[in-house]
């Protein structure tokens, strides 16, 4: 895309101070023309300096008055700080090159600094067609489209936060929904604690819950089944824990018909194996026992396993007698292959219950790092965490941690071997720094909370970080878009989605429910029915 380099531009400054990658300008006036450019300046607001067969393009990150006047007879000079953003090469025939980030030539004191038009704007905003996909308007100007661009944005993660009411579910329907309608053929994975997506992509995924969710004991590494089991336990847990692991390895042992896949069997291996074999080997191995060791911590342990086995909560672990190898199907359903025109699976997680919820959000994240791990870059994935910050905290020991280590694998590694990461969080200084700091393209909406604020820009390295300072002011469904995701800092007002797509996120209507009385005990009744059968 080229813009002809205009010549009609009415300064609005000149350059005084150059300090790295931001510039100082002072305002002048003089002419009706540059006062109505000055007016119409503020913070995101784009502006360009001719250099040397260059246009540089910064942004404005400050506004300010040094010394204002205290009446209309004294005279006062305004500042705007610009953070230098790109430039455009200008060719032999007057022509501006495409948009490239980074300044070659700096601009030099004194140098005039002149506002952007429509044209300027597209040139900067522009992105490929062929990989990139509107999401929303620019706020400067809502009549050019915000675009995000796909393979950065998935390929080197992403994150969305801010606080809660600002719009950070839509806007996940809205970036999803926008990747997917290019690529039909996505696979995506989002976790869903609240119950929100299920109506938002109703026509493009497969729904589980905890009624439909197959997720095997077996698939479980040791240490995750350990916790399950034993997660409660402080007496003889490390012998209880020893018992186990030499329990699982022999059962797992007595369903594998493939011998050279027997003799490698680890405890983590996932493979078919049954509770019964393991309850019927520590029953052998009490009846095998001396009379002067004590029998108490297999006992206990086989009573921990049929409690667990029992209970309806853990149904979706614990399916029944029956036990088949169907791992498949299982990644299959989790991972949409084939995608059937619905490549998003979406996990609703809040009827897990909250002893073991971590362990499962564990297992998810594990599998899909295993998942792309060994199938070799064919078939990327993209894991979408909602509410992230519950189970990889920024305090260590806060829950279990094999469920941050996992997510932190993903955002470390999962880059190389096609699995990305949408992180979304209402509390961005309770997430892990490792997790946050390796998303690479930051929606950063509404923020009140100044250590969130402080948190978010202190992930950032991007110049034009100083965009976040207006986080407080921004409206609903608005976010301040900076990373590789985007082709320059952006404040972004996201495209607005139907009714149908909306995600079940609204804060709950208290005028019209307490307008009426609740006639009778029957709702009572209702509630506690789903209160002991949880949901189901």
């Amino acid at each position: 895309m080229e813009g002809s380099v205009a010549t009609q531009d009415v300064n609005i400054g000149r350059i005084v101070a150059v300090s790295g990658a931001q510039v100082v300008v002072l305002l002048h006036g003089g002419s009706a023309g540059a006062n109505e450019a000055q007016q119409k300046l503020q913070i995101g607001a784009l502006v360009k300096v001719n250099v040397s067969g260059f246009v540089v393009f910064g942004i404005v990150g400050g506004l300010s008055i040094p010394v204002p006047a205290h009446d209309n007879s004294t005279s006062e000079y305004g500042l705007a700080e610009v953070e230098l953003l790109g430039e455009c090469h200008i060719n032999g025939e007057q022509k501006l090159s495409d948009f490239c980030r980074g300044v070659s030539v700096m601009p030099s004191l004194g140098d005039e600094v002149v506002p952007t038009n429509q044209t300027d704007l597209s040139l900067v905003y522009a992105t490929t067609p062929l990989t990139s996909v509107r999401v929303g308007s620019v706020h400067q100007d809502r009549n050019l489209a915000a675009c995000v661009v796909t393979d950065d944005l998935l390929g080197k993660h992403f994150a969305i936060l801010g606080a809660t009411g600002c719009g950070k579910s839509c806007a996940v329907v809205t970036i999803l929904r926008a990747i997917l309608n290019r690529f039909t053929h996505g696979h995506i994975l989002l976790l869903d604690m609240h119950s929100e997506y299920a109506s938002a992509f109703s026509d493009i995924a497969e729904n589980l819950d905890t009624t439909t969710l197959k997720l095997p004991y077996w698939l479980l590494t040791f240490a995750e089944f350990e916790e399950i089991v034993l997660g409660g336990e402080n007496n003889d847990r490390g012998s209880m824990a020893a018992i186990f692991s030499d329990v699982i390895v022999a059962a797992k042992k007595i369903m594998l018909s493939d011998s050279k896949l027997r003799e490698r069997v680890t405890p983590d291996m996932p493979v078919p194996y049954r509770l019964s074999d393991v309850t019927r080997l520590i029953d052998e191995e009490v009846g095998r026992l001396d009379k002067t060791l004590k029998s108490t911590p297999y006992l206990r342990l086989k009573a921990l396993i049929e409690t667990i086995r029992i209970d309806s909560r853990f149904g979706f672990m614990f399916p029944g007698i029956g036990v088949r190898d169907n791992m498949v199907a299982i990644l299959s359903q989790f991972f949409r292959v084939p995608v059937a025109g619905k490549p998003i699976t979406i996990l609703d997680l809040s009827g897990v219950p909250s002893e073991i919820l971590n362990i499962v959000i564990s297992v998810l994240c594990r599998m899909t790092f295993e998942f792309s791990l060994w199938n070799e870059r064919a078939m990327p994935v993209t894991l979408v965490c909602e509410e992230a910050h519950r189970y990889a905290p920024r305090e260590v020991n806060r829950g279990f941690e094999p469920a941050k280590l996992a997510l932190s694998r993903i955002a470390r590694e999962g880059r190389k071997y096609g699995v990305s990461l949408c992180v979304v969080s209402q509390r961005p200084s309770e997430l892990a720094p490792e997790v946050l700091s390796q998303c690479n393209t930051i929606f950063a909406m509404r923020m009140s909370n100044q250590n969130d604020q402080a948190f978010v820009q202190a992930m950032l390295a991007d110049s034009a970080f100083r965009l976040l300072d207006v986080l407080p002011s921004l409206g609903n469904a608005e976010a301040i878009a900076i990373g590789e995701g985007v082709s320059v800092p952006v404040r972004i007002c996201f495209d607005e989605i139907p009714e149908d797509q909306r995600p079940r996120s609204g804060t709950a209507a208290f005028s019209s429910a307490w307008s009426e009385d609740v006639k009778d005990e029957k709702f009572i009744e209702t509630v506690v029915e789903r209160w002991r059968n949880q949901g189901q």
